[in-house]
C-alpha cells in the first residue's frame, strides 16, 4: 500500500503522525487522518489516492510553514477569503484605493450588495465588498513557501527526493539574495537592489569562482518565484531584474569517460572493490546502458526484467517525474551491466529517491582512488562515454536518441525501436574487463 495511505469506511485516507518539528500550537492533532475522497473500490491499488494524498501533504506542510512564519501568511489568507466573498457577491475584489476610482454606478453596486439581509453587520463581508483587506506583504524569507503553494499541482507528481532537490536550489537563491540586500517585502525590492545583487555575481564570475550560467540560474529561480507568487496574489511588482542576465561562459559539459579509461582503470581488477555493493552494482549498470544515474537507482522490481528473452530495464516514473517525456524507454542489459543488475533484482533501495547521495558517494570514491580521467569527470561521464561509443555505430540518429532518452525532434509513432535492434547496437559498444582497446572505440577481447 502506498506510503501514508490508510483505510476508513471504504475510503482511502491520508495518515500521518504530527512531526516532532511541528509544535502542538501549530498542529494540535497527534494522529492526522484526512479523507482523500476516493473510494477503495474505485482505486484498489491506491494509485489515484496516493496522488490525492500527496496534494493533501503539500497543503498540510504549507499550512504548518505559514503558521510558523511571519504574519504575512495570515494577510494572504485574509485576502483570499475577501476575494472569495467578493466573488460570491458577484463583485470583483479590488483594494480600497482602486475602489474609490471606480464609477459612481460601480460603487453604488458594491454598497447595494451590502444592503441585502445582515451583510453590512459582518466586517469581513464589508471589507470584501469595498476593498478593506490590504494586499499581503510577503517577505523574501517566506517566498519559497509561497511558491510551493503556487506550484502545488506540479509538486504533487514529485517524489520526496525530487521535491527536496527542487526546493533546495530556490532556498539557496533566496539566501544569497537576502545576504546581499536583506530580508524585505517582495514589492519593495528596487532596481538598485537588483543591480547590487548582479554586481555580486559579476564579481564572482570575473574572479573565476563561478561561471555566468550559475549566476543566471540563480536569477532564474528568483524571477520565477516572484512572477508566480505575484500572479497568484495579484501583486503589481516592478520588473526590477529585467535585462540583468550575465554574458560569459556557460556551464562546462561533463566530459565522457573514454573506452580505454573504463576498461583499463575503472574495470581493472580490484578498482571498485571498496565501493559498497549497491554503489558498485549501480555504477556497473551505468556503463553499458547509458542511463542517467537517477534512472538506475530508482528502478523498481516491476521494471527490471532479468528473465526475459532479452533481459532489460524499463525507465518509468515510479511515483517520480522523469526528466523529460522522452526518458520513458526500455534498455537491454548485457555483460557487466546485466550481471550487476542480477545482484539487485529489486533495485537499489539504499539510494532510491536520493540521487545526490549516490552521485556524491561515487564521485568521492573516484577522487579518493585516483579514478577520475580528469578533474571534471563524474559518475555522469559514463553516460557521455556511452553516447560517444554510440556515435561510432551504424545506428540511426533516431535510435541513438531513443537509447539515450533524448528528443529526436520527430513525431513519435508506435512503440519505437524493438529490444532486438537495441541489443544489437549495445552489444557492439559494450565494455568489459579483459578487453584491449587497440584504437579508440575498436575493442578486441583478450584471449585466454
Amino acid at each position: 500500500m502506498p506510503e501514508r495511505l490508510g483505510r476508513r469506511d471504504g475510503i482511502w485516507i491520508y495518515v500521518r503522525r504530527r512531526p516532532e518539528s511541528v509544535p502542538a500550537e501549530i498542529e494540535p492533532r497527534i494522529n492526522i487522518r484526512i479523507s482523500t475522497g476516493i473510494r477503495i473500490s474505485d482505486d484498489k491499488s491506491g494509485v489515484k489516492a496516493a496522488r490525492a494524498a500527496r496534494k493533501i501533504e503539500i497543503d498540510l506542510e504549507a499550512s504548518w510553514a505559514a503558521k510558523a512564519g511571519q504574519g504575512a501568511r495570515e494577510a494572504v489568507l485574509a485576502l483570499e477569503d475577501a476575494r472569495a466573498r467578493a466573488q460570491a457577491l458577484e463583485l470583483p475584489y479590488k483594494p480600497i484605493e482602486d475602489v474609490v476610482k471606480e464609477s459612481i454606478d460601480d460603487i453604488h453596486r458594491r454598497l447595494a450588495a451590502l444592503e441585502v439581509g445582515e451583510r453590512r453587520h459582518d466586517p469581513k463581508t464589508v471589507a470584501a465588498a469595498v476593498g478593506g483587506v490590504p494586499l499581503p506583504e510577503i517577505m523574501l524569507s517566506g517566498l519559497v513557501d509561497e511558491f510551493e503553494v503556487a506550484k502545488k499541482t506540479t509538486l504533487a507528481r514529485f517524489s520526496k527526493g525530487q521535491r527536496r532537490k527542487w526546493r533546495n536550489g530556490k532556498v539557496r537563491a533566496i539566501a544569497r539574495l537576502t545576504d546581499i540586500i536583506g530580508d524585505k517585502a517582495i514589492d519593495r525590492i528596487t532596481r538598485d537592489d537588483a543591480l547590487h545583487f548582479m554586481d555580486h555575481w559579476a564579481e564572482r564570475v570575473v574572479d573565476g569562482q563561478v561561471v555566468a550560467e550559475t549566476a543566471n540560474r540563480n536569477l532564474t529561480h528568483i524571477t520565477g518565484m516572484l512572477s508566480a507568487v505575484a500572479r497568484r496574489h495579484r501583486l503589481r511588482l516592478e520588473p526590477v531584474f529585467a535585462g540583468l542576465r550575465l554574458e560569459g561562459e556557460g556551464s562546462r559539459p561533463r566530459p565522457p569517460f573514454s573506452a580505454w579509461w573504463i576498461v583499463n582503470r575503472l574495470l581493472a581488477p580490484g578498482a571498485l572493490d571498496a565501493m559498497n555493493e549497491e554503489e558498485r552494482a549501480a555504477f556497473l549498470v551505468l556503463i553499458n546502458t547509458g542511463a542517467r544515474p537517477s534512472e538506475i537507482i530508482n528502478l523498481r522490481a516491476p521494471h527490471i526484467h532479468l528473465e526475459s528473452n532479452i533481459p532489460h530495464i524499463q525507465v518509468r516514473p515510479d511515483e517520480r517525474v522523469l526528466k523529460t517525456e522522452f526518458s520513458w524507454r526500455d534498455i537491454p542489459l548485457v555483460g557487466i551491466s546485466l550481471e550487476a543488475m542480477r545482484q539487485f533484482p529489486d533495485g537499489f533501495p539504499r539510494y532510491r529517491d536520493n540521487g545526490d547521495a549516490f552521485s556524491a558517494a561515487v564521485n568521492k570514491y573516484l577522487e579518493d582512488h585516483g579514478l577520475r580521467e580528469t578533474e571534471r569527470h563524474t559518475a555522469y561521464s559514463l553516460r557521455h562515454g556511452f553516447k560517444d561509443r554510440l556515435r561510432e555505430t551504424e545506428a540511426t540518429d533516431e535510435l541513438k536518441d531513443e537509447l539515450m532518452g533524448h528528443d529526436s525532434k520527430k513525431p513519435k509513432y508506435g512503440d519505437g525501436h524493438g529490444l532486438h535492434l537495441k541489443l544489437k547496437i549495445i552489444e557492439k559498444i559494450a565494455l568489459a574487463s579483459g578487453m584491449v582497446v587497440a584504437a579508440p572505440l575498436q575493442l578486441v577481447k583478450v584471449r585466454a
